[in-house]
């Protein structure tokens, strides 16, 4: 006796396939959009401030000297190594967001991964700012550090 909740088997008819289940719809477009916005907005600033904080400490003392106006670059000559990676870190983080951008509007366009799109989009639209924040304030702080133990580099 079978119970009146369970259905009864019907084996299909002979011949008939089944169809294949569909294929997993991958998202590479937002993916790599996303992971670009985050690189742009978050690994560009970070080199970039690192490395504008030595600046401002290297270099501060001569700025703040001269008041910021008519700046000899003359000044930026003891640290031109680390304002060669602040320039590389931003350059790096402008082509990345220029990426993040377009790679972003493609899969949001296509429906390729369109959060990771749309997310990306914001990250490369806040990147220079955040990148412009962070230096600025990583300069400062340098030259900060610099006045406050009295002009002496270390």
């Amino acid at each position: 006796m079978s119970s009146p909740f369970a259905a009864p088997y019907v084996a299909p008819a002979t011949g008939t396939l089944l169809a294949p289940p569909p294929p997993k719809k991958r998202r590479p477009l937002g993916a790599f959009a996303l992971v670009a916005g985050i690189l742009s907005m978050v690994l560009a600033p970070a080199v970039a401030g690192f490395a504008a904080f030595r600046v401002g400490r290297g270099a501060g003392s001569q700025v703040v000297a001269q008041g910021g106006q008519n700046l000899d670059l003359r000044v930026l000559s003891p640290v031109r190594d680390l304002v060669l990676v602040v320039e590389v870190a931003f350059w790096t983080g402008t082509v990345l967001g220029i990426a993040a951008l377009v790679v972003g509007i493609i899969a949001t366009a296509r429906n390729s991964g369109r959060p990771m799109g749309i997310v990306a989009i914001v990250l490369a639209a806040l990147g220079p700012f955040i990148f412009a924040a962070l230096v600025a304030l990583a300069v400062a702080a340098g030259a900060g550090t610099i006045a406050d133990s009295g002009g002496a580099y270390t």
